[in-house]
């Protein structure tokens, strides 16, 4: 087979106004009717009239800038190519331009060119001088697309129309809480002081010491590359991950124009700076200081970098603090007896000093003033347990002021724990107990002596474990630990260790609505999952149920008197209803056992699909505690059926939630009915809207009981 068995051609000579015009046909098996135009790459077919006449599948529409200048001699080049199916460029396409915003366009022709599938249209301002937007519009058929530039004050190439720029700043101070921002405000003015709208104006951040030039954690965020009507741009910065004193420059630039402000960042500090011990031995290894770095509000500050450094020779080390801030400095002490040691550590753009003495010689640590004031507190009262994957700890810090309030140091300290089965560890972070019973913490220059409790992997009951701390102003005697301590000098505080939820509860409020299809009652209820602190569980499985406990016969009167729906129970009745029925399927198997069905309708009434439950939207707690779940019933069966609902929750010690109130009872026996009393009481009726109680026309749907109205339980009617 040749190619012309799929393809044949037929070329027609035409001799229009004296110029021979070549016009290829497609015929046969291949694509395209007998007559269509083909454009291949010796040129592009014409209508006889010479108009463009092919179809684009799209329209490709670029300019050759983003933004023209209100000078009156600025223009935009826009470039339109259409394009078939296959993204290849389609000439002899009729092609139409329209602008709004009081621009104006002119293009080269009405149609793409026949080989590069391409028309180009002039852009200009018009008469409007004002900075804007302005949006092209270019159609073809039933294809549209639509470009958006800019019209900005006059300027001169590379150089902005604004003669200053300046900058302000929200604030020039925050801490490092993280939530806080500085909104940073660029105005452009020209030479007679006018703000200056349509000025491209770019912010940037700078951050200082500590952090390094090549890890920044500054940001800001834009609303806009260009000055407003009021001739600002504004953007907000945040302090980003890293939370370290320092001062941030912002610079505003816009072209050769810049502008620059700072702010500080304040909040970091060492909120642990504990020797262990306080006085070494020359030459003594596995010395020990634990520091802990903290934001404003006490929050630890990871992943900052921590170097330490030390007099008489010590050996310098950096690291960077772990997530719980900490940092653990191990060192041996110098060979210098009777002499001291500074050890001095910088982290997050704040220092600390911690003074070790060197045993040996005539040098000693001088007793402390008695304190006037001590105080035992804690970061957090309530902390996790630990496992094999988690680090979760607390900071303990003993506090002494004199009578004016000054700070003491060198107040002798020895902390520990009580209540926590032994599981916890005061001290370091290995967590070996350290700093041991006898060797004392002592308060610092801010009159603290800190240490740190880890719990183990057991909970407590609330407040179930104290910390204590045993003072004195001057060492402590061989064998003195926290439990001979006297009551004088004992402080004591509690936390709370938690760990699996340990209870949960579930209750409502006086609203029922209408369910989506109007035929149904929904009613929703709160449930609720805290630990043994109170504090809410989050992300824990809740698992419902509802349970039917009978159902109730007789039908509902209007009052005239009282203007309400009232239950009408027939004579001989007792209480409100015609009569009160168990639930027949008594093991709530769904079977009809022998003796169950006691009407003797063929069903077991009430029938378990009168109530639906489920859990509205996620069926775990949010980060409140709370998980959200509904009852859902058909509005005749309202009032006349008995309900129970059951909620779990996975982990939960405590036993399972109910609602209504009320011990929880067993199933009747198959002795029925002998325990029905027993069984119905911790029950509800189902609930109506009290808006149907007090209508008259037209009457409720739950006028009359779907059970009938006889006063038997046995009688189906």
């Amino acid at each position: 087979m040749t190619k012309f068995d799929v393809w044949s051609w037929r070329k027609v000579r035409v001799l229009l106004g004296g110029v021979l015009v070549a016009a290829l046909t497609a015929c046969g098996g291949g694509g395209g009717s007998a007559g269509t135009p083909v454009v291949g790459p010796g040129g592009g077919a014409s209508s006889p009239s010479g108009a463009a006449s092919a179809v684009a599948a799209d329209l490709v529409v670029v300019l050759n800038k983003s933004t023209m200048t209100n000078s009156g001699s600025d223009s935009i080049t826009a470039t339109v190519t259409s394009v078939d199916t296959n993204r290849a460029a389609i000439g002899n396409v009729p092609v139409s331009f329209s602008v709004n915003a009081g621009a104006v366009v002119t293009p080269a022709g009405t149609g793409t060119d026949s080989k590069t599938g391409q028309l180009t249209a002039i852009l200009t301002q018009g008469s409007n001088a004002a900075a804007r937007p302005v949006t092209l519009t270019v159609t073809s058929g039933t294809v549209s697309q639509a470009v958006t530039f800019n019209i900005v004050q006059n300027s001169t190439p590379g150089n902005p129309q604004a003669a200053r720029l300046t900058l302000s700043l929200s604030a020039f101070s925050i801490d490092n809480s993280g939530s806080k921002v500085v909104v940073a405000t660029a105005t452009a003015i020209d030479s007679n002081q006018n703000a200056l709208s349509g000025i491209p104006v770019q912010l940037s951040v700078t951050d200082g010491p500590p952090l390094a030039a090549a890890t920044p954690s500054s940001f800001v965020i834009a609303g806009s590359s260009q000055t407003n009507a009021s001739g600002q741009v504004s953007g907000t910065i945040n302090i980003g991950s890293d939370h370290s004193n320092r001062q941030v420059m912002v610079t505003a630039t816009s072209g050769a124009l810049t502008s620059t402000a700072g702010f500080q960042v304040t909040g970091s500090q060492f909120t642990q700076a504990t020797a262990s011990p306080s006085v070494v031995t020359a030459g003594a290894a596995n010395n020990k200081v634990q520091y802990t770095l903290s934001d404003v509000n006490g929050n630890p500050m990871r992943g900052i970098p921590i170097t330490v450094t030390g007099n008489n020779g010590l050996a310098s080390r950096s690291g960077t603090t772990d997530e719980n801030g900490g940092y653990l400095f191990t060192y041996t002490a110098p060979n210098a007896p009777g002499g001291s040691l500074q050890i001095n550590a910088t982290a997050g753009g704040v220092g600390s000093t911690v003074n070790v003495t060197i045993a040996g010689g005539s040098t000693t640590v001088p007793n402390a003033t008695d304190p006037v004031s001590k105080t035992l507190n804690l970061s957090a009262n309530v902390v996790p347990v630990n496992t094999a994957t988690t680090n979760n700890l607390v900071s303990v810090y003993a506090i002494f002021r004199d009578g004016s309030n000054a700070p003491i140091n060198n107040v002798r300290v020895l902390f520990d724990a009580a209540g926590d089965n032994g599981t916890g560890a005061i001290g370091a972070t290995d967590y070996t107990k350290s700093p041991p019973l006898n060797n004392p913490v002592l308060s610092d220059a801010t009159g603290t002596a800190s240490t740190t409790y880890k719990p183990g992997a057991v909970s407590s009951p609330t407040n179930g474990v104290t910390i204590r701390a045993c003072w004195k102003t001057s060492d402590f005697a061989a064998g003195e630990t926290v439990a001979t301590c006297p009551a004088g000098n004992l402080l004591t505080t509690t936390l709370t260790i938690v760990s699996n939820p340990v209870s949960i509860s579930i209750g409502t409020d006086n609203s029922i609505t209408t369910g989506a299809s109007g035929l149904t009652f929904v009613k929703k209820y709160a449930v609720l999952v805290v630990d043994s602190a109170g504090n809410p569980k989050s992300d824990v499985q809740i698992t419902p149920s509802v349970d039917l406990g009978g159902y109730g016969k007789g039908y509902w009167d209007w009052n005239i008197g009282t203007k309400r729906w009232e239950r009408a129970p027939a004579v001989g009745s007792v209480g409100l209803f015609a009569a009160t029925c168990a639930n027949e399927d008594l093991n709530r198997n769904g079977v009809i056992d022998a003796g169950e069905d006691i009407n003797g309708n063929k069903q077991l009434d009430p029938r378990k699909s009168d109530v639906s439950i489920t859990l509205v939207g996620a069926t775990k707690t949010d980060a409140n505690g709370v998980a959200v779940l509904q009852l859902e019933y058909t509005k005749n069966v309202g009032s006349w059926v008995k309900y129970k609902i059951t909620v779990t929750a996975a982990g939960v010690l405590s036993p399972p939630a109910y609602y209504p109130l009320g011990e929880p009872v067993a199933l009747p026996s198959q002795a029925f009915p002998a325990s029905i009393d027993d069984y119905l009481y911790t029950y509800a009726w189902l609930p109506v809207a009290a808006s149907d109680l007090t209508t008259e026309s037209p009457p409720p749907a739950f006028t009359f009981s779907p059970y009938g109205k006889s006063s038997s339980c046995t009688d189906p009617k």
